[in-house]
């Protein structure tokens, strides 16, 4: 077995370890800078620093400094009030690509590393510090997960035995869509690099059509990515632009969708690893070609009532996962979590199962199933793929949950459908694949009235730009426009004065339209950019909406004399 003390010696080369667009940093540089910082950690008798980097480079430099002061690592999720007041009471520094106002302890910069300097660096001292993460269960509220490095060490280890020296034999460069501040992150994208001496992609990747890009800048690559990301994947995408590149794709994070693994082992390569374990208990099992999951070798388990018992060398203490399983001669079945099986009319309904279902339907991209918050039946929030986009757009929205129902009822007993659904482009999930139960909430209980800002800027002080989505769910399609849906110009004048009131350029109502015209439908899922232009001295505002060059709307706005703050 590999002790951590051979993640310096042995397997790291130097060659450049982290690659970028820009710089790349070679593993003698970086052990410069880890010294350098390890003495000023260790001169300031630091004993705790809170770390929270984008740059996986930074982040790997200040973890193993601290690594090698001797210095525990407390890794908050983000950088909200909560955890900053955590890391206040917890730390004695703060390291981090940028500080932040938001805390009153010391703080270190990646910008401020350069005047500490460089030192010899010492690749025997080794520490088996406390590495401390947060992770929200199942509460929503954060809670804290006690690591060590050595277990961080054992855990890079199991890991790479996924992946077969042939793969490994070009050092393909880790590209990562999930953060570092998180079990999955630290383990795969910095570990499991450190110990495979795998050059790793500096920025996080958070958007299918960056990967792609990045992915053809490299000879080979491997991902690490969630469901979130990958079932975004279509083949609008250019995903020629990775092809011939990827040597693997790892997810986890949650369920990877079949039609969404069946995507990626046609259009970008044929080796895709699907991870199941968590923050406390460590990667448990994965699954590649294989139809069940397999215990990785170290992992010793038990099921009973409460669920899934783990136990392994990286995971001392029993953890019991409130997950149930179904075990076969040739690996298990993962059913789902426990507190996803309800009981409705004295049924047991398993609502995993349910979204299982419909996932493996051809137009669905993601769907999260609940019981209804303000009843006693079941609600489905879904966000469609390309093909489901088409189909609603021309058949509506009453025969698309028609098919879905159909898709269900086959195998399920009439009490298990959902009787309330709403339809999105895309789940709001985080870089744990998990959704917030307030987006939940406002998603099942608020109808749907306006537009999606996906992008807005001012291009100068009179000119205003916007690039939108028509939602699915829009309540004003419902009636007069149930089967074929398109956004009433009336809507469409109520959202121009909305974003103008939204950017301040409007406060009271206009006096009256000019030259208004609708040219073009405007219908479910089309992205629009609006460009607004003021004319102070007219005392008018211009809008135009346009598609692909295509004009949908357009017209003037004349802004009252007393409306001050449209000047």
């Amino acid at each position: 077995m590999m002790m951590a003390e051979q993640f310096w010696t042995e397997r790291i080369h130097s060659k450049d370890l982290f690659a970028t667009g820009a710089d790349n940093l070679s593993w003698q540089q970086a052990m410069q800078q880890i010294a350098a910082l390890s003495l000023y950690l260790s001169d300031k008798s630091v004993r705790r620093a809170g770390l929270y980097f984008d740059d996986a480079a930074n982040f790997a430099i200040a973890l193993l400094a601290c690594v090698q002061a001797g210095v525990d690592v407390y890794l908050p999720a983000s950088l909200s009030d909560d955890n900053c007041y955590w890391l206040e009471q917890t730390v004695d520094i703060y390291l981090a690509d940028e500080i932040t106002n938001k805390l009153a302890i010391p703080a270190l910069s990646v910008s401020e590393w350069a005047a500490l300097g460089y030192a010899a660096a010492d690749c025997n001292c080794v520490n088996n510090i406390a590495v401390v993460l947060q992770t929200s269960g199942s509460t929503g509220a954060a809670k804290q997960i006690n690591k060590d490095w050595h277990g961080l060490c054992l855990e890079a280890q199991i890991l790479a035995t996924m992946l077969p020296d042939s793969m490994l034999k070009d050092r393909p460069v880790v590209l990562g869509s999930v953060s570092v501040q998180h079990m999955y992150g630290l383990c795969f994208r910095i570990m499991l690099s450190l110990y495979l001496g795998l050059p790793i992609y500096r920025q996080r990747l958070l958007f299918p059509e960056v990967l792609l890009v990045t992915s053809q800048t490299f000879r080979n690559v491997i991902w690490i990515s969630s469901p979130t990301l990958l079932h975004t994947l279509r083949l609008s995408h250019d995903v020629s632009l990775a092809q011939g590149h990827v040597v693997a794709v790892i997810s986890a994070g949650g369920v990877l969708a079949q039609t969404s693994k069946a995507f990626l082992l046609e259009h970008i390569c044929p080796n895709v690893v699907e991870i199941y374990g968590s923050t406390e208990t460590g990667a448990i099992a994965y699954r590649r070609d294989q139809s069940y999951w397999q215990f990785f070798q170290d992992v010793r388990h038990r099921v009973d009532e409460t669920g899934l018992a783990i136990q392994s060398p990286r995971c001392t203490t029993e953890q019991t996962l409130a997950d149930a399983i179904v075990e076969y001669e040739n690996g298990f079945e993962l059913l789902g979590r426990l507190d996803r099986i309800i009981k409705l009319a004295d049924k047991r309904i398993s609502l995993m199962q349910l979204e299982n279902k419909l996932m493996a339907h051809e137009w669905v991209a993601d769907i999260h199933i609940l019981k209804h918050p303000e009843g006693s039946h079941l609600a489905a929030w879904v966000a469609l793929n390309d093909a489901g986009i088409q189909a609603w757009r021309e058949q509506g929205r009453k025969q698309l949950i028609l098919e879905l129902k159909e898709c269900l009822a086959g195998s399920q007993e009439r009490i298990a459908l959902p009787r309330h659904w709403r339809f999105t482009t895309a789940l709001p999930r985080n870089a744990q694949s998990k959704l917030n139960p307030a987006d939940v909430q406002q998603a099942i209980l608020q109808p749907v009235t306006q537009p999606i800002v996906l992008e807005s800027k001012f291009i100068s002080a009179n000119e205003y730009w916007l690039r939108i989505q028509v939602p699915l769910d829009l309540v004003y399609f419902r009636g007069h426009f149930d089967v074929f849906h398109l956004v009433p110009g009336v809507i469409q004048i109520k959202w121009i004065i909305e974003l103008l009131q939204q950017c301040s350029w409007l406060v009271q109502m206009p006096l009256q339209m000019e030259n208004l015209k609708f040219q073009h439908f405007l219908r479910p899922a089309d992205v629009v950019e609006m460009v607004f232009k003021r004319d102070c001295v007219r005392r008018k505002i211009s809008f135009q909406c346009t598609m692909h060059n295509k004009k949908i709307t357009s017209g003037r706005l004349v802004i009252p004399n007393s409306e001050s703050n449209a000047l």
